[in-house]
This record gives structure tokens, sequence and C-alpha cells, in this order.
């Protein structure tokens, strides 16, 4: 083997194991890059979870709050009346 194929054999194999360890790290940072996105996902589903949850309550505290208001109108005439009888006594 010459002196030139020798530093191109040489040359090749640092080149050849500079590409693993590149590719080996690039593969490492994926895998995180992975996880990191498996977690957000995760944490995004809880959120709209929570949101589902609150706008259900939302819808459930707003039928609570038409029924005292519908109450509220129902009553203002009888509290009017009673008021009236009352101040006649």
């Amino acid at each position: 083997m010459t002196e030139i194929e020798r530093l191109i054999t040489s040359t090749l194999t640092a080149l050849e194991q500079e590409l693993r360890q590149i590719q080996e790290e690039q593969a490492q940072k994926l895998t995180e890059q992975a996880r990191a996105l498996t977690s957000h996902a995760d944490a995004l589903r809880q959120i709209q979870q929570q949101v589902s949850n609150l706008k259900a309550q939302q819808r459930e505290s707003m039928q609570q709050l038409q029924c005292l208001n519908e109450l509220s109108t129902r009553l203002e005439p009888l509290l009017t009346r009673l008021n009236v009888m009352l101040s006649q006594k």
C-alpha cells in the first residue's frame, strides 16, 4: 500500500468514525425530542380535558343561574304583593 493509499484510507476511516458519532448524537437528540414531544402531547391532552370539564361546569352554572333568575322573576311580584299586604296592616 502506498503512502497516498494509507493517507486516503486513514482519512476515510476518520471521516467514517466522525459520521457515525454524529449519527449517534443526532439519534440521541431525536429520541430526546420525541420524548419531549410525547410529554407535551400528554400535557396538551390533560389541558384539553380540563378545558372540557370547565366548559361543562360553566354550562351547569349557566343553567343554575338561569333557574335562579326565573325564580327571582316569579318571586318578585309575590314579594311586592306581600310587601303591600304588610304595609296595609
